[in-house]
């Protein structure tokens, strides 16, 4: 199963709808303006670096927060309070007070209080200018709020705290290129490339700086070497293209205007982004602990299959937010796949509780009940979550499975064929399809189903080998065809010729006649499976084996106990009575 919701990580650049930076065709064709660092803006940065000034700090009152999440209501009210508390004593030093005042702008920040946070930050680093997050901090909010000149100011000054930061350099490169500076951007950026010259951000922005000097060749050059670092961000084709089109390359240009990016619902142009090692804003976005932070971080764990993390957040989401079915479903991926199937099967009867018809909790309690191996109780889940939902692919097939499993063959056949026709390339219902037709005897439109699957995914030898086993050993002669059975298997991938397939090949020689080969494939067949630690199976083999001996092909494609035939996971008796795992 997989995880609803969204998953995120790391900071982004210029990513459509994804809250990262959108470069216009030709913003940064602009002709430069003035530089951002004369002789007073130096000045000013010089004495922020020395003894605290004696100026008063600014006012920084509480904004109204009733909007926010009640969670992050009182984060900020108590950040506030003890930032108040701070400053009414007399006997704290700077470092103190400022790292009271910068906190307070994190959350500021953090929810969308750019002035009150830029007024934070301004009076945590006069308080301690040797810091380097206030001005960084601060950098970001004037970036944001759509000041570059300040944001540059600002990000200089935390440069020169810590010369060596590489996302400071990498925003250093972008502001200078929104004020029109593409030299001093590419210097910046160079500095960078110097410092990480594996790091796909900083040779996609080294590219939009080539692009804003008109050096089509050197933009061509960074930006391929970005993509071959980061193969799936489709965000670099858009420069690329132009990139191509400064060139006279109209083809190149028109091949990657084409891949740069996916039409979204509203006609908008979204594209993968280049992400940027930034342990500041990482921080930043974790300071708010709403129930949507800890989804997203136990989204990130999911995804990264780090479930006891996954668990711990999305147990701080619903202990946050009781009432959300969605997230408790969740929760009941993440506990099954940790190891508590009982955990995740009481989360999924909550969820239901407060959403009956919500198709996935019904999907993950059936999972459960099947793995149990209660298939009455499964089969009435996944009819639920297919009815909630008649378009929902995998309740179909699930159910189909269980139905074929338990021989409900026809009922199962409809519930592929409703999966099919919802999605015409899912493998599980193909296949399921032409079996439940063998099992039900009805070998021609098992035939015709499997011909039919080699041509909507030929990249798939399952439906090959499956088409040539039947060819060879259907019991109805007008459906065998021993010659085109044997083409088709002995086309099959070297690396994909396991034990199955050696069943097959000797079968397919049985029926064109070649008996004593067919012997030595079976006895290969047994041998592999029984090494395989399947026994029980190989002796079962045992019986095309003497109908090889006796010169007579076989008529039986699959055993009625074959797993093609009983599909599901393996059962596990007591699997919602077993105790949480450690």
């Amino acid at each position: 199963m997989k995880m609803q919701g969204r998953v995120d990580g790391g900071m982004r650049l210029r990513a459509s709808a994804r809250g990262g930076w959108v470069a216009g065709a030709f913003r940064v064709l602009i002709a430069a303006s003035v530089l951002v660092h004369g002789a007073a803006a130096s000045a000013r940065a010089a004495g922020q670096q020395g003894a605290p000034v004696s100026a008063p700090l600014s006012p920084v009152a509480l904004p109204d927060v009733s909007r926010l999440h009640p969670s992050v209501q009182q984060q900020l009210h108590e950040s506030y309070a003890s930032l108040t508390a701070v400053e009414a004593r007399g006997d704290v030093a700077p470092q103190q007070r400022g790292d009271a005042f910068g906190g307070l702008g994190m959350l500021l920040a953090a929810t969308g209080f750019a002035d009150e946070a830029a007024r934070s930050y301004r009076n945590a680093e006069r308080l301690a200018p040797a810091d380097f997050r206030w001005p960084y901090y601060l950098g970001h909010v004037q970036k944001d709020a759509g000041d570059p000149s300040g944001a540059a100011e600002s990000l200089e000054r935390a440069r020169r705290l810590r010369p060596n930061d590489l996302a400071t350099l990498v925003w250093l490169g972008r502001v200078y290129l929104d004020l029109a500076q593409p030299a001093t951007a590419a210097a910046r950026l160079g500095e960078a490339l110097a410092l990480e010259p594996n790091e796909p951000a900083v040779r996609f922005e080294l590219g939009w700086a080539a692009l804003a000097q008109q050096d089509y060749a050197r933009a061509v050059e960074q930006l391929t070497a970005a993509s071959a670092l980061d193969p799936e961000a489709t965000a670099v084709h858009y420069p690329l293209a132009l990139a191509y089109r400064g060139l006279g390359d109209l083809d190149r240009a028109t091949h990657h205007f084409e891949r740069r990016g996916t039409r979204g619902s509203g006609g908008e142009t979204t594209s993968v982004a280049f992400t940027l090692p930034d342990p500041l804003l990482t921080a930043l976005r974790g300071m708010v602990r709403t129930p949507q932070f800890y989804r997203d971080r136990g989204s990130d764990a999911a995804a990264a299959g780090n479930w006891p993390e996954a668990v711990e957040n999305l147990r701080r989401a619903v202990e946050a937010e009781p009432g959300d079915a969605a997230t408790r479903v969740n929760l009941g991926t993440a506990l099954e796949q940790r190891g508590d199937a009982r955990a995740a099967a009481e989360q999924y009867e909550e969820a239901l509780r407060l959403d009956p018809g919500l198709r996935e909790a019904h999907y993950g309690l059936g999972h459960l009940l099947e793995r149990s191996g209660r298939d009455e109780e499964a089969i009435a889940r996944f009819r639920a979550a297919a009815t909630e939902d008649p378009t929902y692919v995998a309740a179909h097939l699930r159910l189909g499975d269980a139905l074929r499993r338990t021989d409900r063959l026809d009922e199962a056949l409809a519930h592929y064929r409703e999966a099919i026709a919802l999605q015409p390339a899912d493998v599980g219902a193909r296949f399921g399809e032409a079996m439940a037709l063998v099992r039900l005897e009805r070998y021609a439109e098992a035939r015709d189903r499997l011909t039919e699957a080699t041509r909507v995914r030929p990249d798939l030898s399952m439906f090959r080998h499956a088409l040539a086993r039947l060819l060879a050993a259907a019991p109805d002669d007008r459906v065998r065809d021993g010659a085109r059975a044997w083409s088709l298997v002995e086309a099959l991938p070297e690396e994909e010729k396991h034990p199955a397939v050696f069943e097959t090949m000797a079968m397919v020689l049985a029926e064109l006649g070649h008996f004593e080969l067919a012997i030595d494939w079976q006895r290969l067949a047994m041998s592999a499976t029984a090494r395989a630690g399947r026994s029980d199976v190989a002796r079962q083999m045992a019986d095309n084996l003497a109908l090889y001996a006796r010169s007579r092909p076989c008529r039986t494609p699959w055993r009625d106990d074959d797993p093609d035939h009983r599909p599901g996971p393996r059962v596990e008796p007591g699997l919602l009575d077993a105790p949480a795992p450690p």
